[in-house]
């Protein structure tokens, strides 16, 4: 009958130095200066993920934006945000043609697109273009349904799509 108490005395006694021991190495952790290894903070810049693959393969800069107003591919479904512009970098099977889906009530979404000319909203969404032409800037309406025509496709010189806002 020793035998059980003798262990059992030896168990306790090794739980309090395992956790002493811990405690230590806790404390003296908890203090030390970060090393190299330590990833930096964690902070939402807002930049659009995929961004240089993107301008790699259609000629367009998406700069940022709130992650609502998403490029995808045309054709994949209705109710799109289309774009287009005069764009012979672009190395998509239908070049020019850009289209976004706006996935929230609300969206945002800075981007850079030379010589675009028209906007075909998405039945759904109130939107706004903020457009460059001549070095001056205006916001256009964008209707919900139907094209809408900016620079060239307005009449204008060639304008360059700055942001896309998108509302319910």
């Amino acid at each position: 009958m020793r035998t059980p108490a003798r262990i059992t005395t030896v168990a306790v006694a090794g739980a309090a130095l395992a956790a002493t021991g811990s405690a230590s190495s806790l404390t003296a952790t908890a203090g030390a200066a970060p090393t190299d290894d330590t990833p930096p903070p964690i902070v939402e810049d807002y930049s659009y993920p995929g961004a240089a693959q993107i301008f790699q393969d259609r000629a367009i800069k998406l700069i940022s934006g709130d992650g609502h107003i998403t490029l995808i591919t045309c054709g994949s479904q209705t109710g799109l945000l289309e774009l287009h512009a005069y764009n012979s970098a672009d190395h998509d099977r239908d070049p020019g043609h850009y289209c976004f889906k706006v996935n929230a009530p609300t969206g945002y979404l800075r981007l850079e697109v030379p010589n675009a000319y028209q906007l075909l909203g998405d039945n759904q969404h109130t939107i706004q273009a903020t457009i460059e032409i001549n070095g001056q800037t205006s916001t256009v309406p964008i209707a919900k349904t139907g094209w809408t025509g900016i620079g060239e496709g307005a009449g204008t010189d060639p304008s360059t799509l700055l942001e896309l806002r998108a509302s319910a």
